[in-house]
């Protein structure tokens, strides 16, 4: 069951919703397995596979969206901003007076 992804994992894999998931299944290129009838499951190895394969080609329109590459940008470079912004507040005025 560890290899086993359920719909909202690989939804916040992808970063996507419910119907772009439904169009990569209907296209064939995501395999669904149900456990039980009901419990819709994707494999792991296939899902990360797919999500390198699709992130390689700008053409499937699953791209990520500016706001989520301004987020992680944020996130890896705060301390560099902040930093930047810092020193040039203190050169301006240590050079003002």
């Amino acid at each position: 069951m560890e290899n086993l992804l359920s719909l909202e994992e690989v939804k916040s894999l992808f970063e996507s919703n419910e119907e772009q998931i439904n169009q990569l299944i209907q296209q064939g290129k995501l395999h669904v397995y149900k456990i039980g009838g009901t419990y819709l499951r994707f494999r792991k190895d296939e899902v990360l596979t797919l999500k390198q394969e699709l992130y390689a080609d700008k053409k499937t329109g699953l791209s990520v969206p500016w706001f989520l590459r301004i987020r992680d940008f944020w996130r890896f470079n705060n301390f560099y901003i902040l930093s930047i912004i810092l020193i040039a507040v203190l050169f301006y005025f240590v050079s003002r007076s």
